[in-house]
Parts: C-alpha cells; sequence; structure tokens
C-alpha cells in the first residue's frame, strides 16, 4: 500500500467518524432506546398535528367569521348555508 491510499483511508476513517456510525451502531443495538425514542416522537408528532389543526382552524373560523359580519351579499349567504350544513352534518 503506497502513502496516497493510506491517506485516502485515513482521510475516509475520519469522515466514518465524524459522521457519527460509531453512534449510530451503538444505538441500534439498544432495542429498548430506540423503542422509547420512536415512541416519544410519535407523541409529539401527534401533539404537533393537533396543536397545528387547532391553530389553523381557529384562523379560518376567525376570518370566515369577519367575514359574515361584513354582510358580503352572496358570500354571506353561502357562508351561512356551509356553516348549517357543518352543524347538521354533526
Amino acid at each position: 500500500m503506497d502513502q496516497k491510499q493510506i491517506d485516502q483511508l485515513d482521510k475516509l476513517a475520519q469522515r466514518l467518524d465524524n459522521c457519527g456510525l460509531a453512534e449510530y451502531v451503538r444505538l441500534s443495538q439498544n432495542t429498548p432506546k430506540i423503542l422509547l425514542l420512536n415512541f416519544f416522537s410519535g407523541v409529539m408528532r401527534g401533539l404537533g398535528f393537533t396543536v397545528g389543526t387547532a391553530i389553523v382552524l381557529a384562523i379560518v373560523y376567525k376570518i370566515v367569521s369577519q367575514l359574515i359580519a361584513m354582510n358580503i351579499p352572496y358570500l354571506t349567504e353561502w357562508l351561512k348555508e356551509l356553516i348549517v350544513m357543518l352543524k347538521t352534518a354533526q
């Protein structure tokens, strides 16, 4: 093996060390920790989805209620019908 190949192998080893491959291998061998991490990440995703949906729906509700208050002829009638349909669908 010449010096160039040794230098290339050293660079490769350094890059593998920098990317955290050893930590990933240690984590992949620890099944309970993987399960716990996946559980908490799923809970956080669900919580984020719920909070995000609530915020978006609150904004939409505020916009629609202001549009109804403006009493625009066709738009107000259509929004009132939409609200009635949504209430009866529950």
